[in-house]
């Protein structure tokens, strides 16, 4: 690796290309840390880019930039402040330069200075091979996330929750989140086949979901996902993210799945997911109960909340099972039904007591490349006797 007393770097570069690549890499660097360095950004100029990288020693994200390189060299330098200042200048194009732990920026009307740390304090990102290599469409792995991420836990006593499950069968990918209150699993099976991953099911950290979600809205074509051991890695054009993976083992998610769901509720997915909207304007701010009541044919939302109101929207339905009442948290059955792209929905009942099971009526091919389903499971809320 190239020193501090070595650096002579000296290019330029569009400030829009600039400030596209610093975007990309500054979510990776921590907002607090103990080690100076994981504040800065490395810049690695070769050839005719310019390479970046940031790390919080969880996750790294690297991407490049086109620039017009004179001299080559490598220097790290503080993300945050150089992030804000190319943000703030013109249009134009940038001339940069280092010498020795320096790096001056120079635009039409100003020169900025930068005080940085050597290259070599900068971690090593780790040099992974992937054991399994699989290919996705963009708009399929995003809906894969979107689908599942807010089921993710944020307890850190549960650190095997605090991420979603990628799981393998027979040529298909599934991906489950579960917090022990609600559970949701979205699964694909690309044209192709995938292979098995010699290590079996990884957890990715819902910081690196987060992120992988940001970047894809970035992709043009289709996004590699490598999967080994301890490292999951997700290269998105010229970026390339890379995680730690959370050590399970991740709950028999399949083991909670109710068998015995027989009573069939099938309803307009935006005119309960409305009807949820106004009614829980009502609901207490802790427990969001509503509770449902299933007639023939008809679903009624009930709210009654003693030092706030009460709400009642009845809504029509499918439904030929025994009458039933059950209480469900208002803000999960919303945060499932704004991932459900069909029409209807279906939802699955027992008791009063026992988890739901919730579904678009119609799992349909997205442009004929991939099958693909979605499952949500939601536990109830005891209503009050």
């Amino acid at each position: 690796m190239i020193t501090a007393q070595e650096v002579a770097m000296k290019f330029s570069i569009a400030q829009t290309e600039f400030l596209d690549a610093l975007q990309v890499v500054s979510s990776a660097v921590p907002s607090r840390t103990t080690l100076p360095v994981l504040s800065n950004i490395l810049l690695e100029v070769s050839e005719d880019k310019v390479e970046m990288r940031a790390t919080d020693l969880d996750l790294a994200i690297a991407t490049k930039a086109r620039a017009n390189v004179k001299d080559p060299g490598t220097l790290t330098v503080p993300a945050k402040k150089l992030f804000e200042l190319v943000r703030k200048l013109p249009k134009e194009e940038l001339k940069i330069e280092a010498k020795d732990l320096t790096l001056n920026v120079g635009s039409k009307s100003g020169r900025y200075k930068f005080l940085c740390i050597r290259p070599e304090e900068f971690p090593v990102l780790p040099k992974m091979e992937a054991d399994v290599e699989v290919s996705l469409e963009p708009d399929l792995l995003e809906r894969l996330i979107r689908r599942t991420i807010y089921s993710v836990s944020t307890d850190e006593t549960r650190p095997a929750l605090n991420g979603a499950l990628f799981q393998i069968r027979d040529d298909e990918l599934r991906v489950v989140a579960t917090d022990g209150h609600r559970l949701s699993k979205a699964s694909c099976k690309p044209q192709g086949g995938i292979p098995t991953p010699p290590k079996g099911d990884v957890i990715v950290p819902l910081k690196a979901l987060n992120q992988v979600q940001r970047l894809l809205a970035l992709a043009a074509g289709p996004v590699s996902v490598g999967i080994s051991k301890n490292h999951a890695r997700f290269t998105i054009g010229d970026t390339t993210l890379t995680t730690k993976l959370i050590e399970g083992p991740f709950p028999n998610y399949e083991q909670v799945l109710p068998k015995q769901n027989n009573k069939h509720l099938k309803v307009k997915r935006e005119d309960l997911a409305q009807a949820l909207e106004r009614v829980s304007v009502f609901s207490d701010s802790l427990t969001r109960q509503v509770k449902l009541s299933l007639r023939p044919n008809r679903l009624t939302l009930i709210v009654q909340t003693p030092d706030q109101g009460d709400a009642t929207e009845e809504l029509d339905a499918q439904y030929g099972s025994d009458d039933l009442d059950i209480g469900y948290n208002a803000a999960y059955l919303l945060d499932i039904l704004r991932t459900i792209d069909s029409e209807d929905v279906d939802i699955r009942l027992n008791t009063p007591v026992t988890a739901g099971l919730i579904a678009p009526t119609a799992q349909t091919d997205k442009g004929g490349a991939s099958k693909e389903d979605l499952l949500c499971l939601v536990m109830p809320l005891r209503l009050a006797s």
